[in-house]
Order: structure tokens, then C-alpha cells, then sequence
């Protein structure tokens, strides 16, 4: 089998790496799975009103995490969207999310809000521009990790812009 010298150094790298941490008497940190994040279908868009000259949509969410140490796990979240013009302006704004960690259950462990700025200079109706965020940060207990933990993120809506999303989605779907 042919393997390059570069992958020959790395397999023996990681092996002597892996052969002083048992050497040193380290106990090897626990495997845990990430928990799995999602998007909350009602909180996926937020418009300006009243006019309604700007929207952002959340579009797609991912994480990363890694085992700090017997107790705890490092967890950064990967947030990406479209803002868009409904009018020919500059559009600037601040953009509130929310993140929540649900036990199996769906009761919240622990919830934050962070911001997202975004600017667009629109020439006309439909221009868009996509952002990206990394969110880092969330030290999250063992303990509170299983097969059903997951990550929620939506837009912080008002009462008026949660119904107006509901309301939308179901014109979408045809209730």
C-alpha cells in the first residue's frame, strides 16, 4: 500500500502523542457526542416593520464541540442567513438570536441572546447579502449531554412578529 510521507509523519506523530499521554499516566477524556442543533421554524425570520423594508432569514446552523475535560464540554455554534432589501436603501441593522440547550424533555438547560450586525447597500428591491456567524463560548456540563440534547436558534420575535411568521409559514404551507 502506497502512503505518502506526509500521512506516514502524521500516523506517527499522532502515535507517539497518544503513547506519551498514556505514558504520563493521563486518563483519557470521555467520548460524547455533540448534540445536535437546530433552527426553530417560527423564529427563522424577522422583518423590519412597519415598513418592512428589510428581512432576514436564518438558513442554516451547525456546531462544533470538543471535551475540555471529565466534566465539561466547549461548544461554538455556526449561525448563517440572507438579509434582504424589500426597498432600494442602505439597510443596517441589528439583528437579535437566541440560542437555547433542551434537555431530551424540551426543558431549556440554560438560553442566550447574542447579536448579528449586518449592512447592505440595496440598489434596488431584492438585493441580498448572506452573513455568517460563529458564536463560541458555551461550557456545557457532561452531565446534561445525552442522545436527545439539542441546540435551538431562532430570532428573538415579538408577539406581533411571531404571529406574523406563523401566519406566513402557514400561507406557505396552504392552511
Amino acid at each position: 500500500m502506497f502512503m505518502s510521507k506526509i500521512t506516514k509523519t502524521f500516523l506517527l506523530v499522532t502515535f507517539m502523542g497518544t503513547f506519551l499521554a498514556a505514558c504520563a499516566g493521563e486518563k483519557p477524556l470521555p467520548y460524547v457526542a455533540c448534540p445536535k442543533p437546530y433552527i426553530l421554524a417560527d423564529g427563522e425570520r424577522l422583518m423590519q416593520s412597519p415598513e418592512q423594508s428589510w428581512t432576514a432569514e436564518l438558513n442554516w446552523v451547525d456546531l462544533a464541540c470538543e471535551v475540555k475535560d471529565a466534566s465539561s464540554m466547549e461548544i461554538a455554534l455556526f449561525v448563517s442567513g440572507r438579509f434582504s432589501a424589500n426597498i432600494a436603501a442602505q439597510h443596517n441593522a441589528t439583528l437579535p438570536i437566541f440560542i437555547a440547550f433542551l434537555s431530551p424533555e424540551d426543558e431549556v438547560i440554560s438560553r442566550m441572546s447574542k447579536n448579528i450586525s449586518v449592512s447592505l447597500k440595496a440598489d434596488k428591491s431584492g438585493d441580498f447579502v448572506g452573513f455568517q456567524k460563529m458564536i463560541a463560548g458555551f461550557d456545557v456540563p457532561l452531565d446534561t449531554v445525552s442522545s436527545g440534547t439539542q441546540f435551538i436558534v431562532g430570532f428573538e420575535l415579538s408577539a406581533e412578529e411571531l404571529a406574523l411568521n406563523i401566519s406566513e409559514k402557514n400561507r406557505r404551507l396552504g392552511y
